[in-house]
């Protein structure tokens, strides 16, 4: 590798990786809103073309489109890197900036930083992989390992295609040696957070409606009329109740219940993991130590809390969550009135577990369970169905990327699991590979005035370090896949 002739082209072509990445986040791509995912798509694939894919296609999903490429390096080791493309909503009332500006601007810790939608989560942190590519590509000729992107506009959305994606490339994909999903995880103390697996995750809408139960009716009509018909908002609430204990804990589901007091069997190198985050969290209140919005937003956290018993939970309990419900009259802006019965009614409920079952045997078990109690008119519409995975930290590639971390003098929190879930799983469990989240340096800040650093301070990494991280990591990682040591 010519480190050094890679360094600097990424030195003297800074302000071109800026552009680039400022040039996906002036593109919009609400998925829910359907707005501006498929010309990003496009813009995706077109950028992956520039780099050297010499395999480009966009690919349709159930709602919008994801992107599949392939860089043949002829190398002897190939990798699987996950991108998502779409974003959450946006509101610009709640911005000081326009979100689709994509702006250059200082913060009272940074000189410069990208403001705009997609800047964090996760537009920027993918093209500063990229533009590491773009300057291994340009200095060397090459990679150093053959790369497998498989990207997607409908994470946001639950990723519904995700899984029918890896089954399209399941042939081509049945070639890699490692996912490896490595971007920005860097906190603003300097920390890189590490992900060396995630629970697994089910999220499903269940709707009442009077086109599948004949005492409702199937479009909403004037209350006056409610002697006469049966309300589906009560009937969904009815079903939703048999699925917790009465005061709306754990899991009563049949065939799941059993599986929800298991507890995932610790080996010690894990076990290991857990007490050293726990000991960096320790003399926090949990509350604050986890994301629960600190103790102004939670009065209490149920179960114990000694030891580290929140932190275990947090990492291998099962959760079973009702996220949103929705139904008829949802205030003044929906365009109706308070006097109606709805035709339907919709809950969206999440159970997040590493527990001995398949993401689709949850489904199946909670479809089931509301047949044998007379709710077989409930519609289940699956969004996410995504198994749990967990890698090894003594696993080559991982030590590789740790060992790279510590040269580059960044201390790192490694989570053998963490608690979200999602896509990220799918190609590690179908084709037995290890799974690398997170791992590289580079902070910003999601939600509202969202930002990717690109000028860091004596803690955080700016743009150009982010880029010279990832060519060492991935020069790294693959040396060690193709030892096998």
């Amino acid at each position: 590798m010519q480190r050094e002739a890679i360094f600097r082209h990424i030195d003297e072509h800074l302000e071109e990786h800026v552009e680039h990445m400022r040039r996906w986040v002036r593109q919009p791509s609400v998925s829910w809103h359907g707005h501006g995912v498929a010309e990003c798509a496009e813009l995706v694939a077109q950028d992956l073309r520039d780099v050297g894919f010499g395999e480009v296609e966009v690919v349709e999903g159930r709602f919008h489109p994801g992107v599949w490429a392939y860089y043949d390096a002829g190398a002897s080791v190939t990798i699987h890197t996950y991108c998502m493309f779409d974003t959450r909503t946006v509101d610009p009332k709640r911005w000081s900036v326009d979100p689709w500006g994509a702006e250059l601007t200082a913060t009272d810790r940074f000189p410069r930083v990208l403001k705009g939608r997609g800047a964090m989560a996760a537009k920027g942190p993918f093209v500063a992989f990229l533009n590491a590519l773009r300057a291994i590509v340009a200095t060397e000729g090459t990679l150093p390992v053959n790369v497998m992107v498989l990207a997607e506009g409908e994470e946001i959305m639950g990723s519904p295609s995700y899984r029918s994606f890896v089954e399209r490339y399941h042939d081509r994909l049945a070639t890699v040696d490692a996912s490896y999903c490595v971007s920005s995880s860097q906190t603003a103390t300097g920390t890189v957070n590490v992900g060396l697996g995630l629970k697994g995750m089910v999220v499903l809408e269940l709707t009442a409606s009077g086109a599948t139960w004949p005492a409702a009716p199937t479009r909403t009509i004037h209350s006056a009329g409610a002697g006469l018909v049966a309300s589906p908002p009560f009937r969904l609430a009815q079903a939703l109740a048999t699925l917790t204990e009465h005061d709306g804990s754990g899991c009563t589901v049949d065939g799941l219940r059993d599986a929800w007091a298991f507890r995932a069997d610790l080996g010690e190198d894990e076990r290991a993991l857990v007490e050293r985050l726990g000991a960096r969290l320790a003399g926090k209140d949990w509350r604050d130590a986890l994301p629960l919005g600190g103790a102004a937003n939670v009065g209490r956290i149920v179960g114990d809390v000694d030891g580290f018993g929140p932190l275990l939970r947090y990492l291998y309990g099962p959760t079973f969550n009702v996220a949103g419900l929705r139904a008829g009259f949802l205030g003044p802006d929906t365009g109706t009135i308070p006097f109606i019965v709805p035709g339907s009614a919709t809950a969206t409920i999440d159970a997040r577990m590493v527990v001995p079952m398949t993401a689709d045997e949850i489904v199946a078990a909670i479809r089931n369970h509301l047949d044998a109690r007379g709710f077989d008119d409930i519609r289940i519409d699956v969004l996410s169905a995504f198994d749990h995975q967990r890698t090894a930290v003594t696993h080559p590639a991982v030590r590789a990327l740790l060992a790279t971390l510590d040269d580059w003098g960044f201390e790192a929190d490694v989570w053998p699991i963490q608690a979200g879930g999602g896509p990220w799983t799918v190609v590690p469990n179908v084709f037995g590979v290890p799974c690398l989240r997170g791992g590289a340096p580079g902070h910003g800040v999601g939600g509202d005035e969202e930002y990717f650093v690109i000028d860091g301070n004596e803690k955080v990494a700016g743009l150009a370090d982010v880029e010279k991280f990832h060519v060492d990591a991935l020069f790294n990682v693959a040396e060690a896949l193709g030892n096998g040591s």
